[in-house]
């Protein structure tokens, strides 16, 4: 891989579509963030479908789309619920 080579995953290409849409940034990076981190922290099954990954983002696409402030504050609530920080130095949270 050269230097001008990046590596995409599925929740980069999904922004770069988001942004390519006319998603704002701000939402279309928080949709990133939900795809990654559902993935990365292997959130519940169930809400595996609402992150995008039943039909690769197309969902969160058409939200974003057409309803930018509901899906945002949706989509924070759900990362709010699901996401687990990292402690300095890679470690999870003491409650894990």
């Amino acid at each position: 891989m050269t230097d001008s080579e990046e590596m995409l995953f599925e929740w980069d290409e999904w922004k770069a579509r988001a942004l390519a849409q006319g998603v704002p940034e701000d939402l279309a990076e928080l949709g990133r963030r939900i795809m990654r981190d559902a993935y990365m922290q292997r959130w519940p099954e169930d809400v595996l479908s609402d992150c995008g990954w039943d039909d690769d983002g197309f969902a969160m696409l058409a939200l974003a789309r057409a309803k930018p402030a509901e899906t945002r504050r949706d989509w924070e609530r759900l990362y709010a619920r699901h996401h687990r920080p990292c402690l300095p130095g890679g470690n999870r949270s003491p409650s894990e």
